[in-house]
């Protein structure tokens, strides 16, 4: 695993989005992964109108305060800036920012992404990373075209 500080430019995506929380996500309460079963199960990829690329992002967005607290996440498509979300979809808008990227191991799904996000957690706790908690996004690219021996990155954004 390896970081490199960056800036993106805004862009935005429609997808399907829920709102939860950390410590519900550990408890077994969670809903992040059922919200990736009714991604793939409702083909939500050829649902999303205006998009601009294949790839798949998951953007944790309107945090109420910061790792504790409640905060939506939206997996979908990246699309055009004009684009207007279908019935049951949500239209999420990343603003231009800098962002520390971490680029997981390669390895099996979803377990390099959990791994990257503790070290992401660990790094945040010990304020090696200051967090801006805006807007957070993992990109899943050709990368992660075999479960098992996949690699994706992971955009935290940062406080100046």
């Amino acid at each position: 695993m390896f970081s490199t500080k960056t800036t993106q430019e805004g862009f935005s995506v429609i997808g399907l989005q829920i709102r939860t929380t950390n410590s519900k996500e550990m408890s077994g309460e969670g809903k992040i992964q059922t919200l990736w079963e009714q991604f793939y199960s409702e083909q939500i990829v050829s649902k999303v109108p205006s998009r601009i690329e294949d790839n798949i992002y998951a953007v944790y967005h309107d945090y109420e305060s910061d790792a504790s607290g409640e905060y939506s996440l939206t997996v979908g498509l990246k699309v055009r800036a004009d684009a207007v979300p279908s019935n049951g979809l949500h239209l999420v808008h990343i603003p231009p920012q800098g962002y520390m990227k971490f680029t997981t191991d390669k390895g099996q799904m979803p377990t390099i992404v959990i791994d990257c996000w503790k070290h992401i957690w660990e790094k945040t706790m010990q304020s090696e990373l200051n967090r801006k908690y805006s807007a957070d996004f993992e990109i899943y690219d050709q990368r992660c075209s075999d479960p098992r021996s996949a690699q994706l990155d992971i955009y935290i954004a940062l406080n100046k």
